[in-house]
């Protein structure tokens, strides 16, 4: 008998239009938590034009199904809020008189989004003597984000045991433990701090993960279950996470060219790990060694494209790799970076092992993963399209090409990705252009044409549907304007 599934907690969020990039933050917050499995109440998406405000804002406490409220507080929320002014201000008079009744104090936190110049966060006058969420240090918003979502959830990352109770991590020791803790901990601080060890702080870190890859072999020819293959999978996220913060770091606090060509050295590590090993002799034993660096590839190019790093994404894209396991049986063992996009065996035996109706699993757990990551699936979504793009442009059929499998979740989508959407100013054009390889736009002219005229046609969706590709760039627009 299977067991009713919980409702999503739900969860009201209280912020000030203060900018519209606070406005953009609190969109792609509420986002990520409904992706989470959140009910998220927003403005934005649950009061129209001609809906009653006051009562809005009262479901904070006549809605008996509104668990949480999340007050999103910078410098004019604080403002607004303490001096009752404005929607702010509406909803701090609901809020504090819970608060001084001492009623529902579970119910509400306070997430800070801004400092003043001493450093002191910005909270209202009813809240500063409780617990508040931090996130205005970006580095640590993977972990800031966790610990929401623990809250909201009613899951603390630590609960206090029973007395006389053995903790049961103590008997756990089946899980993965790298030692990258302390490596990561130094690289992120040299890092943001400048430090004049920064570089070798960063190429530490990826040796010492690289050094540590064996412990997540997989073979099929083992008893394991689907199960276990799907928990070793998930025993990288961490890692994982550590990576994408790394790699973040690097982007925002130097510009030293040098983290370059690290970050292309580190993924190309991953390369002796796509093959058979000795006394090995099947490429499905590997497939998550692949599906992690197609994985970290995509991140760390979303990231270069979100923090505007052309220069590191073209470390990583137009510089060539070295496979020596393909060195010692081929020509000479080079491969570009399509050699990262690869079919997953493993994942697909799984989804006909559960009787999926899916037309990839692979897609789906890039999708699930991208969760607490810091980086959205949309904007995930859109870099492997644009590597898509550029690999056609380029015709790299020599080396198989680039599929996007992430455009298997697009459903039927027919609006514009947003970069090519913006693409329609000639200097977000110019990015966009770098971005595909291309110093000037005709090449691009010709792959689309070859597109409409059904030359090429665009990857297949299902059965039937395929992706239109002159659509989703915009292509009529692109460039039109200053």
């Amino acid at each position: 008998m299977s067991t009713p599934a919980e409702p999503a907690p739900k969860a009201f969020i209280s912020y000030s239009w203060s900018t519209p990039d606070h406005e953009q933050r609190v969109l792609d917050l509420a986002t990520e938590l409904r992706d989470s499995g959140v009910d998220v109440i927003l403005d934005k998406w649950d009061l129209s034009e001609g809906q009653e405000a006051t009562v809005f804002m009262e479901r904070i406490v006549s809605d008996p199904d509104v668990r949480k409220v999340l007050i999103v507080s910078d410098r004019l929320y604080c403002e607004k809020s303490d001096a009752r002014r404005g929607g702010a201000g509406t909803e701090a008079q609901i809020i504090s008189s819970r608060l001084y009744e001492q009623q529902d104090e579970g119910k509400f936190v306070a997430l800070i989004f801004e400092r003043d110049d001493y450093g002191k966060p910005y909270v209202p006058a009813y809240y500063t003597s409780r617990v508040f969420i931090d996130f205005t240090d970006a580095s640590r918003y993977t972990d800031r984000f966790e610990q929401l979502l623990r809250w909201i959830f009613g899951r603390p990352q630590f609960e206090k045991p029973k007395i006389g109770s053995r903790p049961s991590y103590l008997d756990d020791n089946a899980a993965i433990s790298l030692p990258t803790s302390a490596s990561y901990r130094r690289a992120m601080d040299a890092v943001q701090g400048g430090k004049s060890f920064a570089y070798p702080a960063v190429i530490e870190f990826f040796s010492t993960l690289l050094e540590e890859l064996p412990a997540f072999k997989i073979s099929s020819s083992e008893d394991i279950g689907g199960e276990e293959i799907m928990r070793k999978y998930g025993d990288f996220v961490p890692y994982r996470n550590e990576c994408i913060e790394i790699v973040k770091a690097i982007c925002r606090y130097t510009e030293d060219e040098r983290f370059g060509k690290a970050i292309h050295d580190f993924l190309e590590g991953f390369l002796p790990y796509f093959h058979p090993q000795q006394g090995r002799y099947r490429e499905i034993d590997f497939d998550n060694f692949k599906f992690f660096a197609h994985e970290l590839f995509l991140h760390f190019s979303t990231l270069f494209v979100r923090e505007r790093r052309s220069d590191l994404f073209s470390a990583i894209v137009d510089t060539a790799y070295y496979d020596s396991w393909r060195a010692e049986r081929e020509r000479d063992g080079i491969t570009d970076y399509t050699g990262f996009r690869h079919f997953d065996g493993l994942l697909d035996a799984r989804k006909k092992e559960l009787g999926l109706r899916r037309i990839s699993l692979q897609a789906d757990l890039l999708k699930e993963r991208t969760i607490g990551s810091g980086i959205l699936f949309e904007h995930l979504m859109e870099v492997d399209f644009i590597l898509f793009l550029r690999s056609r442009l380029e015709d790299r059929r020599s080396f198989g090409g680039w599929f996007p499998v992430t455009i298997y979740l697009m459903g039927h989508r027919a609006r514009v990705f947003e970069l090519f959407a913006r693409s329609r100013s000639t200097k977000e054009f110019q990015f966009l252009l770098n971005l595909l390889g291309l110093e000037e736009r005709r090449p691009l002219d010709h792959l689309i044409g070859k597109y409409r005229s059904g030359e090429l046609e665009g990857p297949r969706l299902g059965d039937w549907d395929r992706v239109d590709v002159p659509e989703l760039t915009g292509f009529d627009h692109l460039g039109t304007l200053p």
